[in-house]
This record gives structure tokens, sequence and C-alpha cells, in this order.
């Protein structure tokens, strides 16, 4: 009995299922029209009781789909019914058609062939779907067109011969037309699951990526704090001057691996489509300033000199993203002192351009005297981990990431990243779209030196499990006369919070007896005291939406290791600050 349980095992037929009970009103309104126009024909009697026998059928196929849910799989049996049920519904129609056919009008007879060949046509529908359906749905009007013509047909002749035979091609090429039609269905349906494999495949792949560049961010970061850590200590004791130099290039060779981290993470993050941008105020001429006085000693190091040009009628205030802003100008920069050997690079604040929507259109322009691009090589290389060619690699370095990512993020903020120029140097020109706003007012009253809280008096709790970042984390603290105390988990750093009273909590993520997420749970219950007590991340964490995330769990702060002094320390005032001007006014 297999072959008959097969056809029933189709879960498409649940499709067709719920199609059927959902568009019962799309099918009984030319059922109500074919009676009012056979009426005038056949009688209105007839005529009824046709439609009562349609609506009849229709009452059993809606009883047979009723038990159909969207994504519930019905079973063989309900399939079986329903298929069953819509026999009757072609019947119906069939029989309109016959009786329109031996009505004494001979006129008739081709309209009644417009029914059953309508009703073919109506079939095509079901080419995706079993056979049985298909055969169901087609059985009542390729009959009907087989046995009229020929048994109830009475005129004879070359015409009425021709008439007979070319319905019955008719039928032929229908069903011959049916099994291509059932053949490329068949292909396409192959076709249509080896790309929802592959997609399958691809998303797994691209999960796959995404927790190995999470994976290894942290397992990088972890340790890279200590390194950097460590030498940002040193940098701060007595050394010699050969050993201060040997010292920054230790710093700085950590930071071009730290750089070469953030650019995966940030083309992961733009992968995916998660790149949040704030609108803040921001002002442009300061911003643009402030990135070439960043690069300028860079720029003289090299021998090369460094300009900024800011046009007079460029907007001075708009609500924009300082943050990625920065970021791509910045990154224009190093890109432009990278590829150039003599004379040096102009970076330029354009007018805007008026926009219809009462925005503007932002230009940024990073200008070098360097090696230029080849006009063969101008879209290559905004491609991902690629540069104009391997000499340029070996040459200069690089991942091939940071066009990428600065072409990105323009777009991001509804703008570009073009180059205008390639020849005799290079000419990047960057384009956002912003809203243009009035300078913020300055506050009343400036806030005094003495509002900041003294650091000798700062009592900080740290909860870190790895020792070498507990050795980082002290001395960069206990240099400036914070005082420290670490535990070594979440479960310990709530007994510390319990018996002792603390500034601020430093807090990792993942450590054993309990992590960080659980301990900021219990500390902001009231578990420990003062439920409102600051508590900063700091974890190697960093991918997309992390740093969103823990602020939403309810910490203050998050940090990122490697982790430099002074964020460390401007997180901890940031956070303490609030808190100090209360207390001391009740002092007071």
């Amino acid at each position: 009995m297999r072959w008959f349980q097969a056809p029933w095992a189709d879960n498409r037929l649940d499709e067709v299922a719920l199609d059927t009970h959902r568009l019962l009103p799309s099918r009984l309104i030319p059922a109500i029209a074919a009676t009012a126009i056979t009426s005038m024909v056949l009688g209105a009697m007839t005529a009824l009781t046709w439609l009562a026998g349609f609506i009849l059928s229709e009452g059993l196929a809606r009883l047979a789909t009723r038990r159909f849910k969207l994504g519930v799989d019905a079973s063989p049996a309900e399939r079986a019914a329903f298929v069953l049920m819509t026999l009757p519904i072609n019947l119906t129609w069939a029989w309109l058609a016959a009786m329109i056919w031996l009505s004494p009008i001979p006129e008739l007879k081709l309209a009644a062939v417009s029914i059953w060949v309508g009703q073919i046509v109506y079939t095509q529908n079901f080419r995706h779907q079993p056979a049985a359906l298909l055969i169901v749905s087609a059985f009542a009007p390729m009959l009907s067109l087989v046995v009229f013509p020929l048994f109830f047909f009475q005129a004879h002749g070359v015409g009425p011969n021709i008439a007979r035979w070319g319905l019955l091609m008719v039928v032929l090429t229908t069903v011959n037309v049916m099994r291509g039609n059932r053949a490329a269905a068949r292909r396409m349906d192959d076709l249509t699951r080896s790309l929802r494999e592959e997609r399958e495949r691809a998303l797994e792949a691209n999960r796959a990526k995404s927790t190995f560049v999470a994976v290894t961010s942290h397992e990088l970061r972890t340790p890279m704090n200590g390194l950097l850590g460590m030498a940002y200590a040193l940098d701060r004791s007595n050394l010699n001057e050969s050993q201060r130099r040997h010292v920054r290039l230790m710093i700085k060779s950590g930071d071009s691996l730290m750089q070469v981290l953030n650019d995966v993470l940030d083309l992961s993050k733009i992968e995916a489509g998660k790149v949040d941008l704030d609108h803040t105020a921001t002002n442009l001429h300061e911003l643009v300033l402030a990135a070439g006085d960043a690069w300028r000693d860079a720029a003289t190091e090299k021998g090369l000199w460094l300009k900024t040009e800011i046009d007079p009628s460029a907007p001075v205030w708009v609500l924009a993203d300082p943050q990625r802003i920065r970021q791509v100008v910045m990154n224009l920069i190093s890109n432009g002192l990278k590829f150039t050997q003599q004379g040096g690079v102009t970076l330029q604040l354009a007018a805007a351009t008026p926009r219809p929507d009462s925005a503007l259109l932002v230009r940024i322009r990073v200008i070098d005297s360097g090696i230029g691009v080849a006009k063969h090589f101008q879209e290559r290389i905004f491609d991902s981990f690629t540069q104009a060619d391997d000499a340029v690699s070996r040459s200069h370095g690089g991942t091939g990431l940071g066009l990428t990512i600065a072409r990105a993020l323009a777009r991001q903020m509804d703008g570009d990243l073009a180059l205008e120029s390639g020849l005799d140097g290079a000419t990047f020109a960057f384009t956002l779209v912003a809203t243009p706003i009035a300078s913020p007012s300055s506050p009343c009253e400036t806030e005094r030196d003495d509002d900041m809280p003294n650091l000798d008096s700062l009592r900080i709790l740290m909860a870190e499990d790895n020792a070498i970042n507990q050795v980082v984390v002290r001395t960069m603290l206990e240099a400036t006369g914070v005082a420290l105390t670490i535990v070594e988990d979440g479960q310990a750093a709530l007994a510390a919070l319990r018996v002792g009273t603390f500034d601020a909590v430093l807090m990792d993520i993942n450590m054993p007896v309990m992590d960080g997420i659980t301990a900021l749970a219990a500390i902001r219950a009231g578990a420990t005291g003062d439920p409102a007590i600051p508590v900063i991340a700091l974890t190697a964490s960093a991918m997309s939406g992390d740093r969103e995330r823990f602020l939403a769990m309810g910490f203050d702060d998050h940090l990122g290791k490697p982790v430099r002094p002074i964020q460390l320390l401007t997180a901890i005032l940031a956070a303490v600050r609030p808190r100090a001007r209360p207390a001391e006014a009740a002092r007071s």
C-alpha cells in the first residue's frame, strides 16, 4: 500500500489546503455570476440547483480543510480527505458546462468548451503539487472534452469532425504540456531545495565565522591586556632613553596588533549590519582640526607636512556620529601618510551641499602626494583584504581592511567614500548626510577642579580571575593613589561589598564560581547594600553590541581589554563623580 500512502506524505498539500480554506469568498463570486448568467438560458430553478450543489461541494471542502493550521503538519488522512473533497468542486463546474452543452442553443457549446478549458488552465496552478491533486482537478474537464464532442454532438461533416479531433488534440496537448510542466516544476523544486541547502550552509559558515571572531577576539585581548598594561607601567617608571624607546616600540607594536583586531571586528559588525550610529551635537571644525593634530607628529617623523583646510562656509555644528566620522577621517589620514614619502597630506572640510530634506551633504577630502593608485586598481582598493598589488603590501604592510571599513561606515551615514583622483597622489572624498543645528549653549556653571574626587580617597573593588590582569590594573591604579581590593570571582565580590565600603566596582564577566552578570544582578537587587554603586564591566568581550548589551544589563560603563591607564581612570572618575557631589552636599 506504499503507492497509496506516498501522495499523502507530501506536506505541500498543506499549503494548498490552507489557500482553499482561505480563498472561499473569491470562488463564490464567479459561481454567483455564473448562476445569474446561466439562469437566462437554463432557467432560474436549474441555475439555483447548480449553485446549491456548488455550495455543498465547497462546504465539504471547507470541512476537510478546517483542521489545517499554518506551521503544523497535517496527517495523511487529513490530506487524503482534502484531495477527495476537491473532486466535487471540479465536478460541479464540469456539470454546469455539460448542462450548457446539452441546451437547445447550439452556439452555447462554445461556452461549455470555454468552462472546461478554463478548468484545465486552472489545474496548471498545481504543477508543483503531488500528482493526485493534479489528476483530481483535471479529470472531469478533460474527460468532458473527449466524451461530449464524440457522443453528444449530433452534427456531422467535415467541420464538426475537425472540431471533434481538434478538441481531442487539445486534451492530448494538455496532457503533454502537463507532463512537461511537471518535469520543469520538479527541476525547479530541486533547484530551490539546493539553493535552500546552500543558504543554510552559508548561514552556518557565517555563524561559525562570527563565533571564531568572537572567541579569537576574547582570547587575544586577555593576554594583550597584560602585555600592554605592563608596557604602560614600564613607560612611567625610571628608564634610560634606550629602554624607554624599546618600551614605546612595544606599545606601538601592541597598538598595531589591536588595530588589526579592531578592523576585523568592525568588518564583522558591518557585514552583520549591526553598526549603530549616534546622532549627537558634533563640532565638525573641531573634529577635523583634532584629527589633523593627532597625526601631525607622525607626519613630522616621516619628514612630511600635514595641513588642515576648513572652508569658512562649512557648517560648524551638526547632528551626526562624531566617533564614526573621526574613524573614517583618521583612517584616510593614516592611509595617506603610509603611502607618501615626499610632500605631505592635506585634510579639507569643504562647503556643504544643501538637500531637499533640510539636511546637508558634508564633504571631507584627504589629499596626499604619495604613490597614487593605478587606474585599473582604483575600485579594487575598496575590497576586503585587498591592496593595489603585492608590491604595495610588502612595502607598506596593512590588512587591506581600512578603506573597506571606511567606505562601509560612510554609506551607513548615507554618504560614500570615493577615490576622486589616483594620479600624482591620491584624493579621497568622504561624504555624509548630517542635519545642521545651532551652537549648543554653554552651561551656566563650569565644573570646578575641586569637584573632582580625590584619587587618594577612592576605594575600588575589582573582581578578576586572571592573575596577570590583576597585576596590570593594580599597577595602573595604585600609582595614582587609588586603594584597590582584588577578588577572584563574583561571589567573593558580593562578600567583600557586604563587609566593606567601596566607591566603584570593576567587574570581569567570565569568572568561575559566579560570573559578573550574576553578581551585578545581586548588587542591583540590594543583596550587598547600596544597589546604585557604580559597576564597570572590564572585559575582553568587544563584539558588535557588547557595550550596549552590558549597559542595558545595568553596568555603568564598559571597558574592553586591553585597557589604557587613561581610559581606566576616566571611566572610574566619570562613574564616581556624580556620587561624590551628593555626599559632599550631605556633609556640608
